[in-house]
């Protein structure tokens, strides 16, 4: 008896480059397997919240074509709507309200804050600020978190609080205000954006205060979406999310699901792989230019054998006075800067590469893939192979 072809809804905006990856993930899941037979609405009038043609013409077509499986975007009413149909149902909500019955995807906002923040400070910067938008709830999120990292870490948070007219710039645009905010702040200053589309805006807001990106302002986005951070001037850096991995576990636990497994997972997330640096943070905001020179010998000629006497060696300082500096500056030692920049170049080649680890350690100009594997786990807190596993579909 031939197999019953399964069949899925899918939910979700097209323009927006974070339900472009979940659907990669989904359909490249699908691929894989037995090809899933999809029900697809991308326009973007089903995710307003009042949108009459949802009852009267999606939910009853939706009905008759008889999904297996549901995965979707949506608001809160439309997720209880999509739910009652009875069918395993994953929700990748709107708003922040807590969904029932059904898996819910999002991000992990704490670890993509955490990332951001630390690429800036690794950057040297001890000034950093939040930009994000009006009265959105999830950008307040990042907001909160931001503020409770950035004090943790011994700084003053600056957060962007826009007037109270401007409750989301989608709706207005705050540049003006922006430029305001920007002049106040102290120089240079590190910027972390709640998305890339926020972050273009404080780029041109700086641009029209006549702020240096990324000398007097270094801008970062999260997103990590390539159209959006390569029109901009200068190039936007971005946080890159693994959504591609998330939308192929969220298609692996639909399929699950659908296959008669109780559910026992509530929250499924989308974690931060990497920051992609582009020109608006291809700066160091290190006042002491020994310890900004060694760093720039350090990230040039990153390798798992590259000593600290070598990196010593193009300075004018001695071992133990550069040592001091780096602690005094950066609060790590050399050895712990040479371990870290290491590390981001193998997680970068184990995300956009095939090689083996093997060969990422000869490219790293060593034999030992020991080596490698302790030192990527003493960073990362896994070993190569678990790290790609989590966050990679290649």
């Amino acid at each position: 008896m031939r197999k019953k072809t399964k069949k899925v809804a899918l939910f979700f905006e097209m323009s927006a480059v974070i339900d472009r990856r979940i659907m990669h993930g989904i359909v490249r899941y699908s691929s894989l397997r037995d090809p899933w037979i999809f029900y697809l609405k991308v326009h973007p009038f089903y995710m307003l919240p009042q949108s009459n043609p949802w009852h009267k013409l999606i939910m009853p077509e939706l009905k008759k074509w008889r999904p297996d499986g549901i995965i979707a975007h949506v608001d809160m009413q439309k997720a209880e709507d999509l739910i009652s149909i009875g069918v395993p149902t994953i929700i990748m909500p709107i708003g922040l309200e807590e969904v029932k019955n059904a898996p819910i995807l999002q991000s992990d906002k704490e670890a993509v804050i955490d990332m951001g923040t630390s690429y800036l400070m690794n950057l040297g910067f001890r000034n950093i600020a939040f930009c994000g938008f009006g009265n959105v709830a999830w950008s307040q999120v990042f907001s909160d978190i931001f503020a409770n990292r950035i004090v943790r870490a011994g700084f003053n948070a600056y957060v962007y609080k826009p007037p109270a007219a401007f409750i989301s710039s989608f709706v207005k645009e705050d540049n003006e205000f922006l430029c305001d905010w920007l002049r106040t702040l102290p120089k240079p200053i590190g910027v972390m954006a709640c998305n890339d589309i926020r972050g273009r805006q404080v780029i041109e807001a700086a641009n029209v205060a006549g702020l240096t990106v990324p000398d007097d302002v270094a801008v970062l986005g999260v997103d990590n979406d390539d159209l959006i951070c390569d029109v901009t001037c200068p190039p936007l850096s971005s946080v890159a999310l693994g959504l591609e991995k998330a939308g192929y576990e969220a298609a692996k636990l639909l399929d699950r699901m659908m296959g008669g497994e109780k559910n026992r997972i509530k929250n499924l997330f989308w974690q931060p792989t990497q920051v992609i640096t582009r020109q608006s943070t291809d700066i160091l905001a290190i006042e002491d230019h020994e310890v900004a020179n060694a760093i720039r010998f350090i990230q040039t000629n990153a390798k798992l054998d590259l000593s600290v006497d070598e990196v010593v060696d193009n300075t004018t300082l001695g071992r133990r006075a550069l040592e001091q500096r780096f602690r005094t500056m950066l609060n790590k030692t050399i050895r712990e800067e040479i371990r870290r920049v290491c590390v981001e170049r193998i997680s970068r080649m184990l995300l956009e590469t095939n090689m083996t680890v093997y060969q990422i350690t000869s490219v790293l100009g060593s034999s030992d893939g020991g080596h490698l594997a302790r030192t990527f786990r003493i960073e990362k807190g896994m070993s190569p192979k678990e790290y790609r596993r989590k966050h990679s579909i290649l």
